[in-house]
């Protein structure tokens, strides 16, 4: 009804594959890296499977109103640089790609949690035409980060989810302000989490900064 932003998202390519090969969550993700190091070319076909479906199934969800799509690599902190390189990171563009050749309008951000190590490998993922931009999670340090992109590439994040536990109201306020002083100062980024709320967290504190962003995210 135009009164909020709807968002979409999807999971990547290999984080479903991780999902369906493990048969559920996993500490360290062994048979899909078996998969991939024992057998690569069906490893691939699995990839690029995956990434055709999710591709799918993302502009679905975009023809029935979502606004801005966000790709979560959610198990990016179990794969090395290199198996990012050569595993994820290809199936996760062709995602991108094919959604915005049919919804060139449509923002589409990728979110590699866990992925902060190799930030860098994720850079060229923003293109006109795949990704609009990149979400950091709250590992990373969102100023590095920053120097490490570029002022021109877009980024989300990444304040700690465990912040919005706190008793005291203005531990969010100085969360916020400091994130966004990090990541260049008011309007220079979109402010987020750096992953999901945590089910613990009372809504009061999920307000608190929302209404923080609004205080502190808008530039003079």
């Amino acid at each position: 009804q135009d009164k909020t932003t709807l968002l979409g998202f999807v999971g990547a390519p290999w984080t479903l594959a991780a999902y369906a090969s493990e048969g559920g969550a996993s500490r360290h993700a062994l048979e899909i890296k078996r998969l991939m190091h024992s057998e690569p070319d069906l490893a691939h076909q699995l990839f690029g499977s995956m990434a055709d479906a999710i591709a799918t199934y993302a502009c679905h969800q975009i023809e029935s109103g979502a606004q801005i799509i966000q790709v979560f690599e959610s198990w990016s902190h179990h794969m090395s640089p290199t198996d990012f390189e050569l595993f994820a990171k290809p199936y996760a563009l062709r995602v991108a790609v094919k959604v915005r050749a049919k919804h060139p309008n449509v923002p589409v951000l990728y979110f590699a949690n866990g992925g902060s190590s190799y930030i860098h490998r994720q850079k060229d993922l923003v293109q006109s035409y795949a990704y609009s931009g990149l979400s950091l999670d709250w590992k990373a340090d969102i100023k590095q980060a920053r120097n490490i992109l570029g002022k021109d590439i877009l980024v989300q994040g990444n304040v700690d989810p465990a912040i919005l536990l706190a008793d005291d109201i203005s531990s969010i306020d100085f969360a916020v302000k400091s994130c966004i002083k990090a990541a260049g100062g008011p309007a220079n980024h979109i402010l987020n989490l750096g992953h999901g709320v945590l089910q613990q967290t009372p809504e009061a504190n999920v307000a608190a900064f929302v209404d923080a962003a609004k205080r502190f995210g808008v530039r003079q």
